[in-house]
């Protein structure tokens, strides 16, 4: 076999998917120089299979557990998990090989793999975290005020497209949330100041700056639970420090809201139905969720079924995979049912 001339693969992918589907993998341009085509492109295509997979794994899984998973990747796992390959614009002109390539997994399959394992997952993002930056130094103490170097940065350069959004920092934020309750961790001050928001996701930062490293506390509030981490870098890089404030907010917010797969928990729901299309939309719908290990039909009567389900995680994840799917539901005073949205 003569000796391979030039091989280049182009990968295109976002940072941040923020979609509800964070099991889809992209498209990725492969373009490349061979004396051998078919075997270049056999070469190529288990490339793109392990590395699309690492891709959809970074997203889904903490840094922790990522790193485990992803170091135990061999082929034949890899393989026993595709759904199936796509290969688009394909040409071949002399010995030059272009096409878009795309590898699929079965969700089912995957999720199936992280249970054997005992291992937990997310299945979609927040949409944005709400973010509180208290900046200090010996001299300057910025909260809500326009002079926030942090907050001048951000709207400037990556709000747009980030991870965070920055409040009004106007006379009511600041009558809302004050230094002192930022310093002494006042959940319930932090919870009014996000609901004027209506943000679930709150991640707080108090920062010690100096000329030569800055030094922050991270706290990430999610759905009544708190979280913590102190981080240290060694200058005000506000691109570096941006950058690291995502990564370890979007990895603690899953550590907090990851998919237990250890054990069940057990809902009683009816679902009432005009006819048997909405009938049959809300079953395909419920079909889609992955967390519900078993869905037993306890009783039937005019228009209206009762189900006893088994699912993994907790009652939040649940109503928010619900929501995902377009399923509705509602349990109050013991009494569950679910709808269409």
């Amino acid at each position: 076999m003569k000796k391979l001339i030039l091989i280049i693969i182009i990968l295109s992918f976002n940072k941040y998917v923020f979609s509800h589907d964070l099991f889809i993998s992209s498209f990725i341009d492969v373009e490349f120089v061979s004396n051998n085509i078919e075997d270049t492109k056999i070469l190529k295509i288990n490339q793109i299979k392990k590395e699309s997979l690492k891709k959809i794994l970074k997203k889904i899984l903490n840094h922790e557990k990522y790193n485990q998973v992803s170091s135990d990747l061999s082929a034949d796992l890899i393989n026993s998990l595709i759904k199936n390959v796509i290969i688009n614009d394909e040409n071949i002109i002399n010995n030059k090989y272009f096409s878009k390539i795309k590898v699929n997994f079965n969700k089912k399959k995957l999720i199936n793999y992280f249970r054997e394992k005992n291992i937990p997952y997310v299945e979609y993002y927040p949409k944005k975290f709400l973010l509180i930056i208290y900046e200090y130094n010996n001299i300057n103490e910025n909260l809500f005020t326009k002079i926030n170097n942090f907050y001048l940065f951000y709207k400037k350069n990556k709000e747009k497209d980030g991870l965070f959004k920055i409040p009004n920092l106007d006379i009511n934020d600041r009558f809302i949330l004050k230094k002192e309750d930022i310093k002494n961790r006042n959940i319930d001050k932090i919870n009014n100041f996000s609901n004027k928001y209506n943000f679930k996701e709150t991640v707080i930062v108090i920062i010690k700056t100096s000329k030569n490293k800055i030094v922050y506390d991270l706290i990430l509030h999610s759905g009544g639970q708190i979280a913590e981490k102190k981080i240290e870098l060694k200058n005000n890089d506000y691109d570096k420090f941006f950058e690291k404030l995502e990564f370890e907010s979007l990895n603690i917010w899953k550590t907090i809201n990851e998919i237990q797969n250890s054990s069940l928990n057990n809902i009683n729901c009816k679902i009432n139905y005009f006819n048997m299309i909405e009938l049959k939309e809300i079953r395909d719908n419920l079909n889609n969720v992955s967390i519900i290990k078993n869905l037993k039909k306890k009783s039937l009567s005019f228009r209206s079924i009762e189900y006893d389900i088994s699912y993994y995680g907790n009652l939040k994840i649940l109503t928010k995979i619900f929501k995902l799917n377009k399923l509705n539901i509602s349990n109050y005073q013991n009494d569950c049912f679910i709808r269409l949205i």
